[in-house]
């Protein structure tokens, strides 16, 4: 299956919106691609055995070559911005009209659960991740989908150009790596946390169709465009926007329970809380499996840990440093899953790329 599903949601770009994409998309290829790689010459030979990735990044940031690569690698990335959202803002009236009546009359028998009495962290509302427009949680009126349909047209234009092959979702990675591991695994009651605009979430309800599958995250537009967008797909999930700190269920709710790129964007607090959850909504026996990008600095060099400090710096991503040098395994266990965790790097169909699975199983009661 498709890594984005379609639906009646996605827009299509005029002949002029499309040109403008497949410019970014040549453009972004080009500078991660063939541009990238090519910065490593401009660090002496003798620094580079010296494998100390703090030298290496002072003379990175005081390097012209880097220093010019870096606005176009910004620059890139507000020109995808901009170009998937003009065709949005041209048919956001008819995008509401939309979701608003899949709200209203979910034809899949999902629902969505709104709390405006939540608490957002400030962080999360005025740092635009990713340099997405207004953050993750824009939320502009009480019909707003904005947030929800931008995550997903500009993912899908971003997995592009980092050349990320898109003929299989992150869900169904994991739903195939879960089939080698646990054959007989087959999973009632599911929980994707942090869920976003809800792309990893359908490919549960539609693998596992007798599932009651539920997806929670903070963010209002996020929201209403991933209830929507899985009522259009024809599949039910129960969307709430919960923290995944206090997602409120109960004790032993789920079977399985997981996370899709979500934690290099979280604090390490907001992590381990995160893992202490899915140990206590697990059932005995039930799974949790937390997939992240490959970006661990203790399997970095010196040089890759130097290169990679630039999303930090420079395309708001908050948390990359922490994430990098967060022992995960080390915090599953701490969380109750103890001698259970496991960690897998799991090549994409194509591959295009690795992902990194962090995974345990709760041991039956005695």
């Amino acid at each position: 299956m498709p890594r984005n599903e379609k639906h009646e949601l996605q827009i299509i770009p005029t002949q002029q919106e499309a040109a403008r994409q497949r410019f970014v998309l040549a453009l972004k290829q080009d500078i991660g691609g063939r541009l990238r790689p090519q910065l490593k010459q401009v660090i002496p030979s003798e620094i580079i055995d010296q494998q100390d990735s703090n030298s290496i990044a002072t003379i990175l940031e005081k390097s012209t070559p880097r220093k010019i690569w870096g606005r176009l690698a910004r620059t890139a990335q507000e020109l995808m911005w901009q170009g998937v959202e003009d065709p949005l803002l041209r048919k956001e009236k008819d995008l509401i009209k939309k979701c608003t009546a899949l709200r209203e009359k979910p034809i899949a028998g999902g629902s969505l659960e709104l709390d405006e009495n939540l608490i957002i962290p400030e962080a999360m509302i005025k740092v635009p991740v990713h340099l997405q427009p207004g953050g993750y949680c824009l939320d502009r009126h009480q019909q707003d989908i904005l947030a929800g349909a931008l995550y997903e047209a500009g993912g899908a234009l971003f997995s592009q150009g980092q050349s990320i092959n898109v003929d299989e979702s992150k869900a169904e990675l994991v739903v195939r790596f879960l089939h080698q591991k646990l054959p007989h695994f087959r999973p009632s009651h599911i929980l994707d946390l942090a869920c976003s605009a809800g792309g990893s979430s359908t490919p549960y309800a539609r693998l596992f169709p007798k599932a009651d599958v539920h997806a929670i995250d903070i963010a209002p537009g996020l929201l209403r465009y991933a209830h929507a967008r899985a009522e259009s797909i024809g599949v039910a999930v129960h969307f709430h926007q919960r923290d995944v700190c206090a997602p409120g269920f109960d004790d032993n709710s789920f079977d399985l329970v997981v996370s899709h790129n979500a934690m290099h964007e979280m604090s390490p607090i907001t992590i381990k809380a995160m893992m202490r959850e899915s140990y206590r909504l697990l059932r005995p026996g039930g799974v949790a499996v937390h997939q992240d990008v490959p970006l661990r600095n203790a399997q970095l060099n010196a040089y890759a840990q130097a290169d990679y400090a630039w999303d930090y710096l420079y395309n708001n991503e908050p948390y990359w440093n922490s994430f990098a040098e967060l022992n995960l395994s080390s915090t599953m266990q701490d969380a109750g899953f103890e001698k259970t965790v496991q960690f897998d790097r799991v090549p994409q169909l194509g591959g295009s790329m690795d992902w990194d699975l962090f995974w345990a199983i709760k041991k039956m009661e005695t």
